[in-house]
């Protein structure tokens, strides 16, 4: 009983910190929060090592992150809910004979719960497993509904700054539209990557659509123009992880900034 009870409370400390960290990244608006941006740069790292050169390398690093972090997810909340259930041998029975399920039947019940398709063959006869049964299901549901809107809300936003980036490249450093139309949005781009961070790992065939890169590209296109490159700064000073190695971007000189926002963009180059 004292197991049971221990790997309950390991199961409902995973659940919190998988759930904290699903609703912070995925309707948070803000930098994702740890465990993701771990997941994220782990799987990035191993994409960028394993896969060979070509254009499939491009087109599948966004894809290759964001399908890491939501079966970490998908693991790690079915991992919780299954520790939960180990509570009590009797928290999950077999319909048919209503002997206790096991641990590995309790994890295929936890499943059928989360894809919201119900119990399975299986089922639970104390109210209080039942209760905790519905709110397994929630989770999923929940779980499901918000990942599809974090996913095309990443998508919309590398769209976003791919069309940005295009804009850019029609209008000279030093022209009126590239400080009225094109920077102004670029602050708006760099807000949206905030809440959508993810959106930096996509990468693209061509080297102009690959949006970190291209930053640095338009930052060095623009620094001879002081007031054009002003604007820029304050653009990209919020970018997520954006920081100086000591002190504030603000003492950085227009060079020292274009080279730390070199740096800022390697960790998500291919």
């Amino acid at each position: 009983m004292i197991a049971g009870y221990a790997l309950g409370a390991l199961g409902a400390l995973i659940l919190a910190i998988v759930l904290l960290d699903f609703l912070y990244t995925a309707i948070g608006a803000a930098p994702v929060a740890p465990l993701s941006e771990r997941v994220a740069r782990a799987a990035f790292f191993v994409f960028s090592k394993i896969m060979p050169e070509g254009n499939a390398r491009h087109r599948l690093s966004g894809p290759v992150v964001m399908t890491a972090i939501a079966v970490t997810w998908i693991i790690l909340v079915s991992l919780g809910w299954t520790l939960v259930f180990q509570i009590s041998r009797e928290a999950v029975v077999m319909t048919e004979s209503e002997r206790p399920a096991g641990f590995l039947r309790d994890f295929a019940f936890v499943g059928h719960l989360l894809s919201t398709l119900g119990g399975g063959p299986f089922q639970t006869e104390n109210p209080f497993w039942l209760v905790l049964s519905v709110l397994a299901g929630v989770n999923g549901m929940v779980i499901l509904t918000l990942s599809v809107s974090f996913v095309l809300s990443t998508t919309t936003t590398v769209a976003q700054a791919r069309g940005l980036l295009t804009k850019a490249s029609m209008f000279a450093a030093d022209s009126n539209e590239m400080n009225t139309i094109i920077l102004p949005e670029l602050a708006d781009l760099v807000s949206n990557l905030n809440a959508m961070q993810f959106a930096l790992y996509y990468s693209a065939e061509h080297p102009a659509r690959r949006v970190p890169a291209a930053m640095v590209e338009m930052a060095q296109r623009v620094a001879p123009y002081p007031e054009q490159m002003r604007r820029l700064r304050i653009a990209l000073e919020p970018l997520p992880d954006f920081t100086a190695p000591e002190g504030t971007l603000d003492q950085l000189t227009d060079a020292q900034f274009i080279a730390r926002l070199r740096d800022w963009a390697r960790q998500y180059s291919l």
